[in-house]
């Protein structure tokens, strides 16, 4: 018999974008280590749980299969990914490409008034969210975190890369990867943002650059050197290990 999931776990399901609302709410369970690696995931039983039809929640399953978050497993479901040491080592090595290029440009921009504060803005709230005292409140700040960078992407003019930039990092954060932070090492990346910022307003591309080399190997060697942690998520799991 499938696990009910409390109302308060679900999020609201906007029913002119089905397709994007599930994947919305299916990234943000994944990213907060909801799940185990290895779980496997029912579309037709999440579709039941959501009163949807079986083709919207299998959409946004399958777009989350091309993110590198979920694998197709024939004749059960969706299986969660399971990230060996060597697959997160790769994974980094496709953000400093993808990063460090998007940095690059991005500096070399004229940025008129509106980017600039745009991009300082998103930067501040970083560093406002720096000294998190909850999972919940950790939660915010790493969504802060790929808000500031996909802005960075966003910036390079280039959509194919702004892209690439989205995939990897989240493929870096599956699992629940990074909400095992330090308060500490939190408060390290946050400040990063602001100099970064203050790189890329200035027009200065070795130092965004080297900042961004710098920020990524940062967190390559956090992940690198932890284990995944218990997952924090309180509720029930939801449709695991049913048939799809």
């Amino acid at each position: 018999m499938l696990e009910e999931v409390r109302g308060d776990e679900l999020f609201h399901i906007d029913r002119s974008t089905l397709k994007d609302s599930v994947q919305a709410m299916l990234r943000e369970l994944l990213l907060k280590g909801t799940f185990s690696p290895g779980d496997i995931l029912s579309a037709n039983a999440l579709a039941k749980q959501l009163r949807l039809s079986n083709s919207p929640v299998r959409e946004a399953m399958l777009a989350l299969v091309e993110r590198g978050l979920l694998e197709v497993e024939r004749g059960r479901g969706f299986r969660l990914v399971e990230l060996s040491e060597h697959d997160i080592q790769e994974v980094y090595e496709m953000r400093r490409l993808v990063e460090v290029e998007a940095v690059r440009k991005a500096a070399q921009m004229h940025l008129d008034d509106g980017q600039k504060d745009a991009l300082w803005g998103l930067a501040r709230r970083t560093d406002e969210l720096g000294n998190v005292s909850s999972d919940e409140q950790l939660f915010q700040y790493l969504e802060a975190d790929q808000r500031f960078h996909m802005y960075i992407a966003s910036l390079s003019g280039n959509s194919r890369l702004e892209a690439a930039v989205d995939k990897f990092r989240d493929q870096s954060r599956v699992n629940g990867y990074y909400l095992h932070l330090s308060r500490c090492a939190l408060r390290g990346t946050a400040d990063e943002h602001l100099r970064i910022a203050d790189a890329i307003v200035s027009r200065d591309v070795q130092r965004a650059v080297e900042l961004m080399i710098d920020h990524l190997e940062y967190a390559r060697n956090v992940a690198g050197r932890t284990e995944v942690p218990p997952s924090w998520y309180s509720g029930t799991k939801p449709v695991v290990d049913e048939l799809s």
